[in-house]
């Protein structure tokens, strides 16, 4: 019996699991995993990045040239505005924010490597935080650069 119940628990935890899909950007030279679930939004002309969506919720992956407009404290303190922040963490090449926008769960992850800013923003309802919630860290933890 108590194997039974184990290969039924291992089974159901293998279906919970999302399926990921590869997003690479020629333009910034980077890759990422993204749930597959989520659609593709039409891409920018400028080709920095891509938007996926799943109902409310919205993942962005982006590449942006450091044109010394914001330093990366500055993208931090900025990201931090208008948001009951939950966590945060500011490292000399990179940042991460998260907290409640209103309704929406938001988490941002911005890395300086050679010139380029490269962000991955998330917001979902705060109603699907078992959804979204464990995908942040294999997100961030896939993000891959090739410059």
């Amino acid at each position: 019996m108590l194997r039974w119940f184990l290969l039924v628990l291992l089974t159901g935890l293998a279906w919970a699991a999302p399926e990921w899909a590869n997003y690479c950007n020629a333009r910034f030279a980077f890759c990422i995993q993204r749930p597959a679930f989520m659609t593709a939004e039409p891409p920018p002309e400028n080709g920095d990045g891509q938007s996926f969506r799943r109902g409310a919720a919205r993942l962005v992956v982006s590449g942006a040239l450091d044109a010394y407009v914001l330093t990366l404290p500055e993208y931090y303190a900025q990201a931090q505005k208008n948001l009951r922040v939950t966590y945060k963490v500011l490292k000399p090449d990179y940042y991460a924010v998260s907290g409640f926008k209103g309704n929406l769960v938001v988490y941002e992850y911005k890395k300086l490597r050679d010139g380029v800013f490269f962000t991955v923003y998330l917001e979902y309802p705060t109603a699907e935080k078992a959804t979204y919630d464990p995908l942040i860290k294999p997100i961030v933890d896939s993000l891959r650069l090739r410059r």
